[in-house]
């Protein structure tokens, strides 16, 4: 006969359980199918996304220059018509920028300076004017000027002629036969007004002089007689 059950009998613990015998959890934990773990791997790639998502969204504060002294930065432009005051103090951190690098300093084109003359221009000096020649009236040997005088001698062959000396200055001239060898030799001394008629030879020249012996005029003879007037 076999024993039935008491009706108040205390069923076994379940720490007595079979050893074959495994719960749900353990299962779940220790054995877990590839469609669970293909769920986790979904999940941490989407949370990972969403967070890089998150950090590039976020709007960028744009690179602002460097503060002028005296004025405050804005962030964002204002209004037309709309100032805005700069705080009296501020404790928040100063923004970062990346474009704060240093900046080669410009360099500004040195203004282009005239050159100044070392010197005023000067004018041109005036010419003195030439000496007009003089007049010479019919009847008149042309005079030469008084700086021929080096230059001029006496040479014979030619035939004899009159020479009229008039002196027609306010002052005293003497009258010089130039010798062959370029000398002077006087002849005559004439005073203001005075005139006389002196015998010559063509190719003979003579010069007039003050008392002082400066030159004054020179005259060479023609083969008629003609005036030698001293002016």
């Amino acid at each position: 006969m076999t024993d039935s059950p008491h009706p108040l009998a205390i069923p076994p613990d379940g720490r007595h359980s079979r050893s074959g015998r495994r719960t749900g959890d353990q299962v779940w934990l220790r054995d877990p199918s590839p469609t669970l773990l293909a769920a986790i791997a979904v999940g941490l790639v989407v949370v990972v996304l969403a967070s890089i998502v998150g950090v590039f969204a976020t709007p960028r504060r744009p690179d602002l220059p460097p503060p002028i002294e005296g004025q405050a930065i804005l962030a964002s432009p204002t209004k037309a018509g709309l100032v805005t005051e700069a705080p009296a103090e501020s404790y928040a951190p100063p923004s970062v920028s990346f474009s704060n690098r240093a900046v080669a300093p410009t360099r500004t084109a040195a203004p282009t300076r005239r050159p100044t003359p070392s010197s005023r221009p000067t004018s041109p000096k005036p010419t003195p004017p030439r000496p007009k020649p003089p007049v010479v009236g019919p009847g008149e040997l042309a005079p030469l000027p008084a700086s021929r005088e080096p230059r001029l001698r006496s040479h014979g062959g030619g035939p004899s002629t009159f020479i009229d000396f008039v002196n027609s200055r306010g002052s005293t001239v003497v009258v010089h036969w130039i010798n062959y060898d370029g000398r002077r030799q006087q002849y005559a001394v004439l005073r203001p007004g005075q005139s006389y008629r002196q015998q010559t030879y063509v190719g003979h020249p003579w010069v007039v002089t003050d008392e002082r012996g400066r030159g004054l005029v020179c005259f060479e003879p023609g083969r008629q007689t003609l005036r030698a007037v001293i002016r």
